[in-house]
């Protein structure tokens, strides 16, 4: 551990952190067995250790060292608890992966190529076992020509879209919004349909069109799926992360067990395409948290680019002291929020922040389309309906004081307003 976790982490928790990012790492290297097992014998506090690896979503990998190193030295009860949320995950992957497949086939028989990514096969591609993370849904990229066929092969079977639309208003949706979420009430299965990735934290759309040349064949729990070259879904990964305020170090780590994962990394077509894409802070703020917390090894130039910009070190900081605050284990949805000056900060250009503002203030989301519904000619009057909710949003804001320190929370507010307070 460098700079940054030795600025940022609590002496009083320093060494249960420690040994939570040792372990977050699928195969540690010989010193890093030397310091588990060292730590493992100086009576960490195993409950706030277990807690915080759930929290932080590195649990599965947190269990499959210790009970590789050292099962000897852990809690008993710490270790029970690890052991079952393996193999509650282990059947979950399972179900995940399978179906993954099997909506592929189903995609592939009316000739709609998919690309699937994170879930299991990034699990798979990063970690060697699909097992070792924790999926909450399928993410699957397909042209959004064949997005509305694909939703409706999808509801054949058994997932609902989180809106209704026919196909003018999913036309008028789709132009604006990147993604439609499916669930399926009889299952914990659910897909999030992709047209687009970037999800407008870059100003080169990563749509399936534009990056058929950069995806790549790899083998996936005994077949073969599209998915993003390594250096694409690195630049992916960090701006997924971004999008999401870095809330927690899974996100980090999968980053950093893909880099180890895959050799011959060309470094500077990573920064200049991230250059292209506008993207480039994102990118170096990503690499130097990986490589401060995971040790991960980083050529010199990139390094360099990163300390050529002062702000990349100061929202590392910023991200750290928010990843190990033994406080925020409740507060997750705030520090996320889009409204947040760290989505500013993390911008290149003042051009970009301005794009990026006036995407949140004028672009329409779910919220519109659920509750002021439209044919899809009308469409255009959301793009009017979203400054009058957000005003509504932060009024009710102000005047209930109910402040979240990294932004208010409109989608929240509102929903409540609409549905009366009740909860859905």
């Amino acid at each position: 551990m460098n700079r940054l976790f030795n600025q940022t982490v609590s002496s009083a928790y320093k060494k249960e952190m420690e040994l939570l990012l040792l372990c977050a790492r699928p195969c540690p290297d010989k010193r890093a067995i030397e310091q588990i097992k060292s730590i493992s014998k100086k009576d960490p506090d195993w409950r706030y250790l277990l807690n915080t690896a759930l929290f932080h979503k590195v649990h599965l990998l947190l269990y499959q060292t210790l009970d590789t190193v050292c099962p000897e030295a852990v809690n008993h009860a710490a270790m029970e608890k690890l052991k079952f949320e393996n193999k509650s995950n282990a059947a979950r992957s399972l179900l995940f992966s399978n179906r993954l497949l099997a909506i592929l086939n189903l995609l592939a028989q009316h000739r709609i190529q998919a690309v699937p990514f994170k879930g299991p096969v990034l699990a798979e591609r990063v970690y060697g076992d699909s097992s070792l993370r924790q999926s909450v849904d399928l993410d699957i990229l397909v042209d959004k020509q064949d997005a509305f066929t694909t939703m409706g092969l999808l509801w054949e079977q058994g997932f609902l879209p989180e809106i209704d639309l026919d196909e003018n208003q999913f036309t008028a949706y789709a132009a604006k919004k990147n993604s439609i979420a499916m669930a399926n009430p009889g299952s914990v299965l659910a897909v999030d349909l992709h047209w687009e990735m970037s999800a407008n934290y870059a100003s080169e759309p990563l749509a399936l069109h534009r990056i058929k040349n950069d995806l790549v064949q790899v083998a996936f729990a005994g077949e073969t799926v599209l998915q993003p070259c390594k250096e694409l879904l690195l630049i992916y990964l960090c701006l997924h992360g971004t999008r999401d305020c870095w809330k927690d170090l899974e996100s980090l780590g999968s980053i950093a067990a893909l880099i180890r994962s895959h050799d011959n990394w060309d470094w500077k077509q990573i920064i200049k395409r991230a250059d292209r894409m506008h993207c480039r802070r994102m990118v170096l703020l990503t690499l130097l948290l990986v490589q401060d917390l995971f040790d991960v090894k980083l050529p010199q130039t990139v390094l360099t680019f990163a300390e050529n910009d002062p702000a990349v070190s100061k929202l590392a900081s910023t991200v750290c002291k928010t990843l190990f605050d033994p406080g925020r284990f409740n507060s997750v949805a705030e520090t996320k929020s889009k409204f947040s000056m760290f989505h500013l900060k993390v911008r290149d250009t003042w051009s970009d922040r301005i794009r990026y503002m006036r995407h949140l203030i004028f672009g329409t989301t779910v919220q519109e389309w659920r509750y002021f519904p439209m044919p899809g000619k009308l469409s255009f009057l959301h793009g009017l309906l979203r400054p009058l909710r957000l005003s509504m949003a932060f009024f009710l804001w102000v005047v209930k004081g109910r402040r979240t320190g990294a932004g208010f929370a409109p989608g929240r507010l509102i929903k409540r307003r609409v549905s009366g307070g009740k909860k859905e």
